[in-house]
C-alpha cells in the first residue's frame, strides 16, 4: 500500500511540475511577459509566483476570456499544490483524485490560453 501511495504522490508531484512549466511558458508569452522562476523551482518560490500571476491576471492586456483562463490556471494549480501538501500529511485516495482533478482543470485552461497566445502573439 505504501508503494502505491508513493507512486501516486510522485505522479502528482510530476504533474504539478509539468503544469507549472506550462504556466511559466504562458506567462513568458503574454502580451506583456511576466517572468516566474523556472528550472529547478521549489514550492517556496513557485507558490508566491503563481499567486502573483493570479493577482495580475485581470490587468494583462488581453480579452477577458484569456484573463479568466490565466486566473483559473493559477487557482487550479494552487489548489492542487494545497491538496498535495495535505496528501503528504494524511493520504486519502479521494484527496489524490482531487489534486489530479485540479491539475486537469489547470491544464485545460492553460491549453486554451496557449492556443490563443499562439494565434495572437509571436510565441517564443
Amino acid at each position: 500500500m505504501s508503494d502505491q501511495r508513493d507512486e501516486i504522490l510522485a505522479h502528482i508531484a510530476h504533474d504539478l511540475s509539468l503544469t507549472y512549466s506550462k504556466l511559466a511558458m504562458a506567462c513568458g508569452n503574454l502580451p506583456v511577459p511576466v517572468a516566474i522562476p523556472t528550472g529547478s523551482v521549489s514550492n517556496v518560490e513557485a507558490i508566491p509566483a503563481v499567486r502573483r500571476v493570479a493577482e495580475l491576471a485581470e490587468d494583462v492586456t488581453m480579452p477577458v476570456d484569456q484573463q479568466a483562463q490565466l486566473f483559473a490556471s493559477c487557482c487550479f494549480w494552487l489548489g492542487a499544490m494545497d491538496i498535495y501538501g495535505l496528501l503528504i500529511a494524511s493520504f486519502h485516495d479521494v484527496r489524490a483524485h482531487s489534486a489530479l482533478a485540479n491539475l486537469i482543470m489547470a491544464n485545460e485552461s492553460l491549453e486554451d490560453l496557449l492556443a490563443w497566445l499562439r494565434a495572437h502573439t509571436e510565441m517564443k
